[in-house]
């Protein structure tokens, strides 16, 4: 059946971040998992934990009960004002009412108990890729986004916006300067990768970006370069 979806992420491309103190759990995980992630990072305390998970690097996290030093609440609370939109899965040795409503107040996918079985643990993360809410998707009007997990850019609908490799550049190049006004040098420096170009190829690419999907989406400043439209989800 998953051969037929498109567009399903699988484990070989995700960034895991586990979080745990329990050393039973890093052998299996080391065991189990490494092999199957893009990246996979244990994280045995707060300060670790939080510092990988404000990387923004990661795809999801895995949190165990089980951490030294801290509760559970308090580590789901810190995680939550670092790192809002971060999917988390939680695994405890213990059904604890209090870490169930803690789980479920900081919007866990799911809850698993120990031990666990690699398949239960490798469905689950396949399953809460594909179905929470992710915070990599931008959004611009007219139902315009950009999908940064995919590296595309879609209209309403889903279709593709078909861009050429150096219109997809300046536009990502734009929205990771959101708040600065990019002037061509840097146009130049990364777009182009420091080939020569002139000031009417910049704008004829400007032009062309404008008609697949709406004149504002770049801004000019006279003399000075481009900033990218505001996000809707900002």
């Amino acid at each position: 059946m998953l051969k037929t979806v498109r567009n399903i992420r699988k484990l070989y491309n995700a960034k895991l971040l586990f979080i745990s103190s329990d050393e039973t759990i890093h052998e299996t995980i080391e065991k189990e998992f490494d092999d199957y992630f893009k990246e996979l990072k244990i994280a045995t305390n707060i300060n670790d934990a939080m510092d990988l998970a404000c990387s923004n690097t990661y795809d999801m996290v895995i949190i165990d009960t089980n951490i030294k030093g801290v509760s559970f609440s308090e580590l789901c609370s810190e995680l939550a004002n670092l790192a809002p939109t971060l999917p988390k899965i939680i695994i405890s040795d213990s059904d604890d009412n209090e870490d169930i409503v803690t789980a479920i107040n900081y919007s866990a996918y799911t809850f698993l108990s120990k031990p666990l079985r690699a398949k239960d643990i490798k469905l689950s993360v396949i399953m809460c890729l594909n179905q929470t809410k992710r915070g990599d998707k931008i959004e611009f009007q007219g139902g315009i986004y950009f999908d940064e997990y995919r590296d595309q850019f879609f209209k309403a609908g889903g279709f593709l916006v078909d861009f050429t490799r150096l219109e997809k550049a300046f536009l990502k190049l734009l929205i990771s300067k959101r708040s600065d006004v990019v002037d061509y040098d840097l146009i130049k420096e990364v777009v182009w990768k420091g080939k020569d170009m002139s000031i009417y190829t910049m704008r004829n690419i400007v032009n062309k970006i404008r008609k697949k999907t709406y004149y504002e989406i770049i801004r000019n400043h006279s003399n000075k370069g481009y900033t990218i439209d505001n996000f809707k989800n900002s």
